[in-house]
């Protein structure tokens, strides 16, 4: 899971946080929150003794990379 620092206040799955504050969340919330611009990825992470080294990279990979990241809707003309 992706461990972001918050720029904002933020309510995730009913909890309140603050800004600064670090929350481990799903790849695709944290995909979410850094393209809204309400987080970004922890420069520090505490890694656990025995865990395995974090991904490099918190852009999902099941997508081509001709397909756009964002599911924004369009305006009608």
């Amino acid at each position: 899971m992706p461990r972001l620092v918050l720029k904002r206040p933020h309510t995730h799955a009913g909890q309140a946080y603050q800004a600064g504050e670090r929350i481990d969340i799903n790849a695709r919330t944290a995909d979410w929150l850094i393209a809204h611009g309400v987080a970004a990825p922890d420069a520090a992470p505490d890694p656990a003794p025995d865990a395995a080294p974090p991904a490099p990279s918190h852009a999902p990979t099941d997508l081509p990379p001709d397909r756009p990241r964002s599911h924004r809707k369009e305006p009608k003309p």
